[in-house]
């Protein structure tokens, strides 16, 4: 049987269509804020470079690896310091090299976790940081789509599938995180919506009721 183009680790048409986020995104800005001053980074599936540019500003180096060759080249063009690689193999570095690890809306594209995580700890210092977002199943828009039987927004086979293979709740995180030994130091949420299209959505009750809210974000410890 012939596989759907849109059924895939990521949708390419979609994900080219959607990489060039407001530098001001509210995830960018709190994954940003958890990172330390003057770290050596890597931003994994970092598109064209975005996220990097932000964290340049305070920042000593910073650098990023992305499975699309067109937004490495536009990377690259401007001046970024980008890699092509697949998450799904060996990472393209040596052990024991970065401070800090950002990974903003990847692990719902993986298919082997386990492996991905135990790259990202090879590559990690000790003690260093791996800072990662993923969309939050348990999010209140998505309990009460359930509730009146409606498809609370999980990938399906369909032209704007996002590719998502997989879906984390912060408790189902927390566990896989813990059992590749880090040790959660931080967990918050971007915004908590009340519209399927994000207009309607809330900041500030997003801080106090995370589990509610659109986006697991959550800072972790590389306890080797």
């Amino acid at each position: 049987m012939k596989k759907s183009k849109s059924f895939a680790t990521f949708n390419k048409q979609y994900y080219n269509a959607n990489e060039n986020y407001n530098e001001l995104d509210e995830r960018f800005k709190i994954m940003a804020n958890l990172v330390d001053k003057n770290q050596k980074i890597l931003d994994l599936g970092c598109g064209s470079g975005n996220f990097i540019k932000v964290l340049n500003r305070k920042n000593k180096s910073v650098e990023g690896v992305e499975i699309s060759q067109e937004l490495v080249k536009l990377g690259q063009k401007n001046g970024l310091k980008i890699k092509i690689a697949d998450l799904h193999q060996t990472f393209p570095y040596r052990n024991n090299i970065f401070d800090t690890i950002t990974a903003g809306e990847i692990i719902e594209h993986i298919h082997d976790t386990d492996f991905f995580l135990k790259e990202i700890k090879r590559i990690l210092k000790p003690n260093g940081f791996l800072i990662i977002s993923t969309p939050n199943i348990a999010t209140l828009g998505r309990r009460l789509m359930l509730l009146f039987g409606i498809n609370p927004m999980i990938d399906t086979c369909l032209e704007n599938s996002a590719g998502h293979i997989r879906y984390f709740t912060k408790k189902s995180l927390e566990n896989i995180l813990n059992k590749h030994n880090f040790e959660v130091v931080n967990f918050t949420s971007d915004s908590i919506n009340f519209s399927n299209n994000g207009r309607f959505k809330s900041y500030f009750l997003a801080k106090i009721f995370s589990t509610l809210g659109a986006r697991i974000i959550i800072k972790a410890k590389n306890i080797k």
